[in-house]
């Protein structure tokens, strides 16, 4: 199996094929961090936001929001640019624009697709979909669901409410995570299989002509489900244009590469019939009009989406050597480096630590609990263009190494 050898950087000195045996739920996480307060370990005030929570930052630090520089997601930090929008897209009931799909469908290269409001409805209907209209004849029990160990924690938390039996399979190790799936495959009972491709936060990836492989040697019944929000600067690596099969669902943002989450568009690609299922859970109305008529521009505006990608990797390089002397001095047990975030493996006492400095200066990172012992701090990408930005980050680290 091929790691995206060009833009996906991982480096180890201490890490091995077991990295981390077990995934935290969040029960169980919140116990060892209310622990930790409890001891005096951690102060409660550097108990970490969710990813792009400015908001609740403002709240806790007295920082205004306009103030922030949000480094907790992984978005393009030089958006696409806000066009004039024509008044009907405002007054319209929003009912998909042709269009709007065909610049989608142009796109993605596949046009089986449905708009969203956001992948994250698809994932929260998607167990109930699929156990209700898929499951195979004379299966009455829910599928077991073969997840990455860590990874974007909603699709576990939506397949663990509904009642599916959880498996994982390491994040961190390319080689274990073939392994594991795999003899899931090869043990032939019926599952769904969830593939974060590329991996947020870890990134492991898989290729395409991999995940066709699996695709077409799952056991009847089960659905591979492939994440690719962070795939639009590899394009070719997404299964969408040559590599689909019908027991795939594909989700995809619109908002990351394009910079644009607020206005809440996804795309999900899947055959015809689970579609209209997941559109039954979903109702009509899903993308409203404004969203519709600036997507369509950005889908078809190939001139910035090609000078976009040179963009982004020039800013994730900048920001990589902004927090150069910072990871010098701690010495990660391991980081990734993506074009939209670096994920770094350190002790996790130190990562609250950090959270809570750069916080302090109004600048909002990403913690992720591990194993109890380490953290991983995930760093999304800052404007190479924006002088005074790049001279808080040098500032705010200068004052953590001394």
């Amino acid at each position: 199996m091929n790691l995206l050898s060009d833009e996906l950087i991982v480096e180890k000195s201490v890490i091995d094929s077991a990295s981390g045996e077990r995934c935290f739920s969040d029960n169980s996480m919140n116990t060892s961090i209310a622990d930790d307060f409890a001891d005096g370990l951690i102060e409660p005030t550097a108990m970490p936001l969710h990813g792009g929570d400015i908001y609740s930052a403002s709240v806790r630090y007295g920082i205004p929001a306009p103030q922030w520089l949000d480094l907790s997601t992984g978005l393009n930090p030089e958006s696409y640019p806000l066009p004039q929008l024509d008044a009907a897209a405002f007054q319209r009931l929003p009912y998909l624009n042709p269009d709007f799909i065909a610049a989608a469908a142009h796109y993605y290269g596949n046009d089986q697709l449905m708009p969203c409001n956001g992948s994250q409805l698809i994932i929260q209907a998607l167990p109930q979909c699929l156990e209700q209209e898929y499951l195979p004849p004379g299966v009455q029990e829910k599928l077991p669901v073969l997840l990455p160990e860590y990874g974007y924690q909603e699709h576990r938390d939506h397949w663990q409410r509904h009642g599916n039996p959880i498996r994982t399979y390491p994040a961190f190790d390319s080689g274990a995570a073939v392994a594991t799936v795999e003899a899931a495959i090869d043990q032939g009972d019926p599952f769904h299989l969830v593939v974060i491709n590329p991996n947020n936060p870890t990134g492991l990836c898989f290729t395409p002509q991999q995940l066709k492989n699996w695709a077409e040697r799952m056991p009847g019944g089960g659905y591979l489900v492939v994440d690719e929000a962070f795939i639009d600067l590899e394009p070719t690596q997404s299964v969408l244009a040559n590599h689909f099969c019908d027991n795939m669902l594909v989700l995809r943002s619109f908002g990351k590469f394009f910079g644009l989450a607020g206005i809440r568009l996804g795309f999900v690609f899947a055959q015809a019939e689970l579609r209209n299922a997941l559109q039954q859970h979903t109702g009509i109305w899903m993308v409203n009009g404004p969203a519709q008529s600036l997507a369509t521009r950005a889908l078809l505006d190939s001139e910035w989406q090609y000078s976009a990608q040179h963009r982004i990797r020039d800013c994730a390089a900048h920001t990589r050597q902004l927090f150069s002397a910072l990871f010098d001095r701690i010495k990660p047990l391991m980081q990734v480096h993506t074009p939209l975030f670096s994920s770094y493996q350190i002790d996790r006492k130190e990562a609250y630590r950090l959270h809570h400095h750069f916080a302090s200066q109004g600048i909002l990172l990403r913690v992720i609990e591990l194993d109890g012992q380490t953290s991983l701090l995930r760093i999304g990408i800052s404007s190479a263009a924006d002088d005074q930005q790049s001279e808080r980050l040098r500032e705010a680290v200068a004052s953590y190494v001394g």
